[in-house]
């Protein structure tokens, strides 16, 4: 379990706190500090997850539990598409993984950002070596945390690989190419990187 660059300040910060107040016989310093030293830990902590290479896989973005699997207009491409979306725990660690291998081609925010039914304060829009085009988007949280992403357009992305950071409790919309097949259920929990969400179709 790592832990991530963000909060190790506030963490050793806050370990060094209840040492002293420990130290001075301070012990409800010392108890306040340790809480807030576990509170960070548990925000940002990054764990690390064995990720295998999955063919035609697309792996969840986040941890989280699926609230809609269903076929939807894709507001970013404007196209048919299946539509995983989920609800990133409050707890759940802060990192955003790439849900295929490919290039990043777009990335929306601001007033670039389309109109769309969950609230998406952005977008990223990978494409394949084959071609298919996913599309994941993140909603504004009730509770602040950081949003970032380190890949641009033109640069490539692994699979499962994390590349930014999503805060916490964001309703994540991935869109997929019509004709992808889920994974998931509804109310399924899912784990960033690692569980498989869909499969994208190919003919042979």
């Amino acid at each position: 379990m790592r832990l991530l660059k963000l909060f190790r300040i506030p963490f050793f910060a806050a370990v060094l706190i209840a040492l002293g107040a420990m130290l001075a016989g301070a012990w409800l310093t010392t108890a306040l500090a340790m809480l807030a030293a576990g509170g960070v830990f548990v925000l940002g902590r990054d764990p690390v997850h064995d990720v295998p290479s999955r063919p035609l896989g697309v792996v969840s973005p986040v941890d989280g539990r699926i609230t809609v699997v269903d076929e939807r207009e894709d507001p970013f491409l404007a196209r048919p598409s299946l539509v995983v979306r989920m609800r990133q725990g409050v707890f759940a660690p802060a990192v955003l993984h790439s849900p295929i291998e490919g290039r990043v081609q777009h990335i929306w925010c601001g007033h670039s950002m389309p109109a769309t039914d969950d609230g998406a304060v952005v977008a990223i829009h990978v494409s394949t070596d084959e071609g298919d085009d996913v599309v994941f988007s993140l909603s504004r949280p009730w509770l602040p945390g950081p949003l970032s992403w380190s890949v641009q357009p033109g640069e490539r992305v692994g699979q499962g690989l994390r590349k930014g950071l999503a805060g916490w409790g964001r309703h994540v919309s991935i869109y997929m190419p019509p004709g992808s097949m889920p994974e998931v259920q509804l109310q399924d929990r899912v784990r960033a990187g690692v569980d498989v969400i869909s499969r994208l179709e190919h003919s042979v």
